[in-house]
């Protein structure tokens, strides 16, 4: 058994490949600075944020504990920023010789200079402009990006966009192949078809990255046209809540200005719904994985339209993308399965 750490939560990626090496008998653990802001999801290791001081000194007592651990997965840079004492942390990892992985899952130096370059070919900054005028180009953002990947023995991304940006970096010769994300959301019974009311669902979350001025656009049309549909629009909920409403829908939408669909897009496909999200040609490829029964949207109010009407005119074929999509992420995003991946990963750096 070895001891592993998972640094960095993002949507309960870390908590669920915590439990996926915890199902393959080593002892995991997540830290996050701050169990991923309102989304409250639980970790084992967190800060206290009531001042900067305090923030530091728990910081300082955690760090000892993280030092027993065998293997560290890094879920972003930005866990390891300056103000969170990162070059220090990535230091003591090196001087004690803790296998380090970085996962890429979100955005970070390598996507922004790609994006901005206009090489990835769907961004989720094309149209909307980054946060601030240096997100992610500040010479600190850029020295603790290079030694998150020095110190990594391999990069391993979680989809196709990642796995292109981090390819023209100065460390494509450290990437792996990709690793889908891991999920551990109860796989329950599907929620039985009803063809009087349709329940659709688009969470609203970073709506400017996700697109969703056009995806509620193309809901409220649907919404005026059909009778049978039923349009949620949650925002701001925490995790629990969030997945309990899932139990009351039939379609998500997850977003249309990617190549690949997120965490929020997984949650949905366990439960059984039919998934709209960005699901592009190269992710496929990236998986090496021809039939995925997500539905590809593209920043179109015309287009997902469209691919709405297509499944609301046809109730047996809604049913049938459902089981689908259920057995599919079951397999694909099963946490064991997917820290199994990673293992081999591991293990070939020996």
């Amino acid at each position: 058994m070895k001891r592993v750490l998972i640094y960095g939560e993002y949507s309960g990626y870390g908590k669920s490949l915590s439990q996926g090496f915890r199902d393959l008998g080593h002892h995991s653990s997540v830290f996050s600075p701050t169990g991923d802001n309102w989304k409250e999801i639980s970790v084992n290791y967190c800060l206290d944020n009531r001042s900067k001081i305090s923030k530091l000194l728990s910081l300082a007592k955690l760090i000892p504990k993280f030092l027993r651990y065998d293997v560290v997965y890094i879920m972003n840079p930005y866990f390891f920023s300056v103000s969170l004492l990162g070059p220090l942390v990535l230091l003591l990892f090196w001087l004690f010789n803790k296998k380090v992985f970085l996962l890429c899952c979100g955005a970070d130096v390598e996507y922004i200079k790609t994006g901005e370059a206009g090489e990835l070919n769907r961004w989720v900054y094309n149209g909307v402009g980054l946060p601030s005028p240096s997100f992610y180009k500040r010479k600190r953002d850029i020295f603790v990006n290079y030694l998150c990947a020095k110190v990594s023995r391999k990069i391993i991304p979680v989809m196709y966009d990642y796995q292109f940006c981090w390819k023209q970096s100065a460390f494509s010769h450290k990437l792996s192949n990709v690793v889908p994300l891991a999920c551990d959301g109860q796989v329950t019974s599907i929620k039985s078809t009803d063809v009087n009311k349709i329940v659709i669902m688009h969470g609203i979350s970073r709506a400017e990255l996700k697109g969703s001025d056009v995806i509620i656009d193309a809901l409220n049309y649907i919404n005026v046209k059909y009778d049978n549909v039923e349009v949620l629009f949650p925002e701001r909920l925490s995790q629990k809540e969030y997945l309990d409403l899932f139990e009351k829908v039939d379609i998500s939408i997850d977003q249309c200005k990617s190549n690949s669909y997120g965490m929020n897009g997984v949650y949905a496909l366990l439960q059984g719904h039919v998934l709209l999200s960005s699901c592009s040609k190269e992710f496929h490829d990236s998986l090496s994985i021809e039939e995925i029964p997500v539905i590809h949207i593209e920043e179109d109010v015309s287009d997902i339209i469209s691919k709405l009407e297509s499944i609301l005119l046809n109730p047996e074929e809604l049913k049938n993308i459902k089981k689908s999509s259920q057995n599919y992420a079951s397999y694909l995003h099963n946490p064991k399965r997917v820290a199994n991946k990673l293992e081999e990963i591991e293990l070939s750096c020996q």
